[in-house]
This record gives C-alpha cells, structure tokens and sequence, in this order.
C-alpha cells in the first residue's frame, strides 16, 4: 500500500520555529547566504539518529550555513502518521539553537526570487521553469511522468516557447507534489529544478553557493549532468554534492572531528554496519576510483594517508 503524505504536517506547531518559514524573510535569506544546503530526507534522518551530531552541526556552522528545507521533504518526513519524528525536531531545534537557519522553501518560491531581481515578464520567466523542468526530464523520472500526465493545456506551455502570460511555478510545483509517491524521486527532482531556476540569478561567489545534500550515488550521474548545464547556461559549476562520507573527511581535515570512534558512528548513522561505497582519489590515482570499504577502514584512511581523497 502506497504511502500518503501532507503539506503541513500535524505536529508543526511543535517545530515550526526553529524554521523560518515567513516567504519574504526566506527570500532574504536565500539571497544572503553564503551557502545554501539542499538536505535530502534520508540525510537529514541519518544525521538526526547520529549521538554525535553535535559535530555535524559544528561543520555546517563552520561554513555560514543555512539549510533548505523544500516542502516535499519536509512531506516525504511525515508520511502516513503526517506527523515528523521527534528525533527530526530535536535536530532542527539543536540546529536552530546553534544559529542556523532552516528555511522551509516551497518550491514555488523560486519565481520569487526571481521577481525580486528580473524585470522579466511573466512569459520570460515562465520559459526558465520550461527550460528546467524540460532537464530534469531527460532522464524520465518522476517529473517526466507528471509532466505527461498533466492537463494537455498545462504541459504545451511548460514544454513548449509560448507559455503565457500567468505564472506557471505555482500551478506546476502543486500539482508535481499532489502526485508525490513512495520511493519516488520527485523530491530530489524538485531540488534540481530549483537550483537551475535559482542559479540563473546573478550572485557574487568565489565558490559553490549551493550544495546537494544526499548519500544517493545513483543519482551522482544526474547531479553531474546538471553541473555541466548550469555552467554552459549560467556560467556556473552547481551544486556541489556533499555524502555523509565526504563531510566526515573534510570534518577531520579541518580539525572539527579527531575521534576514529566518533567518526565511525556518524558514517554508521548513514551507512550501517556494512561497507561503504564511496568514490575516492588516491595518492597515485589520475582519476576517481569507486571502491567498498568498511567504515573502520574508510576512518582509517582519512586519518593515516594524507594522500586519500573522498569525492562522494
């Protein structure tokens, strides 16, 4: 039996403020945050179970990070009982209480942001959802399928040169997560619209803006293919996908995290207790190199060869 989901979970007064969830404030936040984590649903559950998160949250404050927290995750957090687990709000509140900020962004935000900075008319943004949307599809995932089953009048102006004069954002981003599913990706798909929308806004950064928040390798592919068409069509290299993996390495480089066991248990919290897939540069190695290991040789590795890079 397929799982149902909510927008606004039952318990959301039980966590709502440690989120800004004002959209005008949400805007604001977006246009001046250095960095911006898009946090799948499985990271955000996997760090939420670590003991040793308090170091996650120290990393993520290290880099003046504010998290964003898209409508259907927060839906895929609370599925059937529509209510998000209390060790969910207990992250989200030690995260607030550490001064960083959780925006709940509905997707549809993203024609805001770029209200508040084009002079565009509606067509002309309109024709920026097409183009993002009609990416993201290539690889007939779950929008793609939306996307074909939608009102005939609807999928003509989002695929289409002629889109209209009424925004479109609302009336797609709605009706993609009235058909939100168990085990579909429409969530992560959702999030790559948003950063190609939210990448064809002009911002000064001397390096990543935004950051991919997921352990998924299956969908490493796609992240790839959307860098190479953000950089050919608003001359920047986004997003950047960060995996439980790669932030434990960069916490220990960077003094944030020393402890082999303390390390071990927050890859554990993601990975269990089994071995690790990870792709990963060696001393000697010209290229990536995809490998398994166990967690306790993956630790091992970060601490003893300065040579041992992990990528993903």
């Amino acid at each position: 039996m397929n799982k149902k989901y909510t927008e606004i979970p039952f318990n959301f007064n039980d966590f709502k403020n440690y989120l800004v969830v004002n959209k005008v404030e949400v805007i604001k936040c977006i246009f001046n945050s250095e960095k911006c984590f898009f946090y799948d649903t499985c990271s955000i559950q996997h760090h939420s179970n670590s003991k040793n998160r308090k170091y996650i949250i120290d990393y993520l404050k290290s880099k003046n990070a504010t998290i964003i927290l898209t409508r259907t995750v927060l839906m895929e957090l609370s599925p059937n009982s529509f209510e998000v687990n209390e060790v969910q709000i207990e992250y989200f509140k030690e995260l607030y209480n550490n001064g960083v900020k959780i925006l709940l962004f509905d997707e549809e935000y993203v024609y805001d942001c770029l209200k508040e900075v084009f002079s565009k008319s509606n067509e002309e943004l309109n024709l920026l959802l097409g183009y993002a949307v009609k990416e993201v599809s290539k690889h007939k995932g779950k929008v793609y399928q939306i996307l074909e089953g939608m009102d005939t009048s609807l999928k003509v102006k989002i695929k289409g040169n002629n889109p209209g004069k009424l925004e479109l954002f609302s009336r797609f981003f709605n009706e993609a997560r009235s058909n939100k599913q168990e085990h579909d990706s429409l969530a992560e798909e959702l999030i790559f619209i948003c950063i190609i929308i939210l990448t064809s806004i002009p911002y000064l950064a001397d390096d990543i803006k935004y950051i991919f928040f997921s352990n998924d390798l299956a969908t490493r592919s796609k992240v790839i293919q959307l860098v190479d068409y953000i950089l050919k069509n608003h001359n920047k290299r986004e997003p950047y996908q960060l995996t439980t993996a790669t932030m434990v390495y960069k916490m220990h480089r960077e003094s944030i995290l020393n402890s082999k066991e303390e390390m071990i248990e927050i890859m554990s919290s993601t990975y269990g207790i089994g071995n690790a897939n990870i792709y990963y540069v060696g001393e000697y190695d010209i290229t990536q190199v995809n490998g398994k290991f166990t967690l306790e040789e993956i630790v091992d590795k970060i601490i003893n060869d300065n040579g041992f890079k992990i990528m993903y």
